[in-house]
């Protein structure tokens, strides 16, 4: 559940950002395709965009996660304890 909200979270932010920033700059009812326009309401374009790049920040946020993990935890090995030798053991050599 933890590595869930480290991953949406961050994503949501940046999505939600990205978005406000995008058509701050954009008109939704002005973006279009091959003469054709994309979103018959701005809502719907808000909603595609935001979930569109909501993907792409948790994609990205997903990369980060990774990466900061360090060999070990990657790649699953984990050294026995060490046991500092008992007065039997010494004796024995």
């Amino acid at each position: 559940m933890k590595k869930s909200i480290l991953l949406f979270w961050p994503s949501f932010i940046i999505a939600a950002l990205a978005t406000v920033v995008f058509f701050s700059i954009f008109d939704p009812a002005e973006l279009s395709l091959h003469g054709q326009t994309l979103f018959h309401d701005n809502i719907t374009a808000y909603s595609t965009f935001l979930l569109i790049s909501w993907v792409f920040g948790a994609l990205n946020t997903s990369i980060v996660l990774l990466l900061s993990r360090n060999a070990r935890q990657l790649n699953g090995f984990s050294t026995p304890p060490l046991t500092p030798p008992t007065v039997e053991q010494e004796e024995g050599l």
